[in-house]
């Protein structure tokens, strides 16, 4: 019996120290869990905390460096109106120079146009004015036929209606005060009946086209006292 009893007394022994051990166990997964699960808090509030600091720094940085941002872009505005200003002004010189430029071109066109017909007419002028003592002699004579001097007279209309549309026109001179830049002067006589310098007779017709002279007029000039 007292075996049976010793056996009982180790049983229970063992299943107090089990129990106790299980406590223990459970006591321990129990502060595990707790601590695992306040990890995570402590984790988030530290980011939370680095957030905020971040945050917090970013706020002290961000206005200076916009500012340095609007400057930089006020000074890259600027520098690109004063570039615009530049091609401008270069544009508007390149234009004043081309236009000057077409002037020119034309001035000088129109200068070898005129010297042009002044040299083809000039060649001309003396079978124009054989043709017109022709028309006069025809006109004096008894003997000219009609038909023949109405056939002359239209040719030279149609030679004065080529000369004008060339630009070619004569010189004025009869009754004219003398113009040294238009007459050439081969006589002078006194008059009395004429004023100082006036032209009184024509020899041969001249010519011009615009300012320019194809052939001075030969003139007799009558010079009162």
């Amino acid at each position: 019996m007292l075996d049976m009893e010793n056996k009982d007394l180790k049983s229970e022994e063992v299943n107090s120290s089990e129990a106790q051990t299980l406590e223990e166990t459970n006591s321990v997964g129990k502060n595990e869990n707790m601590r695992h699960s306040q990890e995570p808090q402590e984790d988030a509030a530290k980011t939370q905390e680095n957030d905020g600091s971040n945050e917090s720094s970013e706020d002290i940085e961000v206005e200076p460096h916009q500012e340095d941002t609007v400057e930089i872009l006020k000074k890259q505005l600027e520098e690109k109106e004063r570039e615009v200003e530049e091609y401008k002004s270069l544009c508007q010189r390149i234009a004043a120079d081309f236009d000057n430029y077409k002037k020119r071109i034309a001035k000088d066109k129109e200068n070898m146009y005129y010297e042009v017909v002044a040299d083809v007419v000039g060649k001309l002028l003396p079978i124009v004015d054989n043709f017109e003592r022709a028309i006069d002699s025809a006109k004096s004579s008894k003997d000219t036929n009609d038909e023949l001097l109405k056939g002359l007279e239209m040719i030279k209309k149609q030679i004065d209606d080529i000369f004008s549309k060339l630009g070619v026109e004569p010189i004025e001179a009869l009754n004219k005060e003398f113009d040294p830049y238009l007459h050439n002067a081969i006589m002078h006589v006194e008059d009395e009946r004429y004023g100082k310098n006036i032209v009184i007779e024509e020899f041969q017709k001249g010519y011009k086209i615009k300012d320019r002279v194809i052939r001075y007029s030969l003139v007799k000039v009558a010079n009162a006292n």
